[in-house]
């Protein structure tokens, strides 16, 4: 898989998105910057941070990820690869719904998708040396670079979404002393139930992660 590597990036997803787009790239492949000054995080927030930390982006086309994966659940399945891939390297980081990487119950990194024609474009940001207040980081000493190639080495592997979801739903119980936010709405996940698709339902409500 090709890497393209910058010092700096505003962002690695728009950059990425935007040379799908233009077919400018051939799939897959992934970027990674040394620094992003305006990058794309949950509900239009920036993820920005310091030099050390990471910010990439993978892009493939849609025919490589599994078959029984629903594309509203691609956040949860790079999110808990990205998961996967820091446990195996001896971190207690965890998955809460439906995107965000938490450690010692803070924050300390997350990932989007989009898609765009037959391409599913992933950005992934985790704090490796920085954090903002209230925010953590990363219980790991590595490099980004070294956490993006095993990271891309988990994503060839592409386990079906049946074995990323088992996984998933026993570390959901986590995700019920917090809480997620649906457009301008705060919810409450201590009765979510965890759908196979990803989704929940809250009370009535069946709530489906768009990031």
């Amino acid at each position: 898989m090709t890497i393209y590597s910058f010092e700096t990036l505003p962002s690695t997803q728009a950059w990425l998105i935007e040379k799908v787009k233009e077919n400018r790239v051939d799939l897959p492949c992934a970027v990674i910057a040394q620094m992003q000054t305006e990058g794309i995080g949950s509900r239009d927030n920036r993820w920005i941070g310091k030099k050390g930390n990471f910010f990439a982006s993978v892009a493939m086309p849609q025919t490589m990820l599994p078959d029984d994966l629903p594309i509203s659940a691609t956040s949860i399945y790079f999110a808990f690869l990205m998961k996967k891939t820091v446990e195996k390297l001896g971190s207690g980081a965890w998955v809460k719904w439906p995107n965000d990487l938490y450690l010692n119950g803070r924050k300390i990194g997350g990932c989007i998708t989009a898609k765009k024609g037959d391409a599913v474009i992933a950005g992934i940001g985790v704090n490796i040396v920085d954090a903002p207040l209230d925010f953590g980081t990363l219980d790991l000493d590595i490099t980004p670079l070294e956490l993006l190639e095993t990271f891309l080495r988990s994503v060839e592997t592409s386990p079906s979404w049946k074995q990323i979801f088992s996984n998933f739903s026993l570390e959901f119980e986590k995700s019920k002393h917090f809480y997620t936010h649906v457009g301008n709405e705060t919810l409450d996940l201590t009765d979510a139930v965890l759908n196979e698709d990803g989704s929940l339902m809250i009370g009535n409500r069946r709530v489906v992660s768009l990031r």
